[in-house]
């Protein structure tokens, strides 16, 4: 499998599971690569795991036993044994990883559509001890251009009302971290409002 394909893999299940669990795509493929490299890691290749979950004590599943690296807060590794969570196949393996963030401690991730503040809050969170995972993650990001995933899932426009001088109307919007944003040519279906203008640069006229 090619990076290209391994993208594409991650990204499409990411996008599919996002109206679901609310987690950048972005943020799931760069930590897949991570994780896997590129899904050629033995525990990738073995026990589907893309994204490193360890068993942990809670975990009825099958397990795969491994060696990893981790760090001090100093940044010094060193290298254990651990039971990681094996899955029977790929789609198995990516939705093992987004059941795992509901653990409450990744709450805080549910929603974010900033990339780089979803990288940190998952270091933040306790994912990884790589004291560099935040900027390995945001590298990742912006070196393979990621964001179009997010872009998939975070600008689509969904139809809800709007209020003109007290009078609703139904139109076409998206919201962006808590902002709502609508297209000045939709305007225009409120009877009070015209959109004109002036080369580039958009000309609302408030009629009345």
């Amino acid at each position: 499998m090619t990076n290209k394909e391994f993208i594409d893999m991650i990204g499409k299940a990411a996008v599919a599971e996002y109206e679901r669990f609310k987690i950048l795509p972005s943020l799931t493929i760069a930590q897949a690569i991570l994780e896997s490299n590129w899904g050629k890691s033995g525990l990738s290749q073995k026990a589907h795991n893309y994204f490193g979950m360890k068993a942990g004590s809670g975990w009825k599943g099958a397990t795969y036993n491994a060696q990893t690296q981790e760090q001090t807060p100093a940044g010094q590794a060193f290298t254990i044994n651990a039971a990681f969570r094996a899955y029977p196949n790929v789609q198995a393996g990516i939705r093992g990883y987004y059941v795992f963030l509901q653990y409450p401690r990744y709450a805080n991730l549910k929603g974010v559509t900033d990339y780089k503040e979803a990288c940190r809050l998952i270091k933040a969170d306790g994912w990884a001890t790589d004291v560099s995972y935040t900027d390995k993650l945001v590298s990742l990001i912006e070196k393979y251009g990621l964001v179009k995933y997010d872009e998939e899932v975070l600008f689509v426009p969904e139809k809800d009302d709007i209020k003109v001088n007290d009078k609703k109307f139904k139109m076409n919007m998206v919201r962006i971290n808590g902002e709502t944003y609508v297209k000045t040519r939709d305007l225009e279906q409120a009877e009070e409002i015209e959109v004109t203008n002036e080369g580039r640069m958009p000309v609302i006229i408030i009629k009345g």
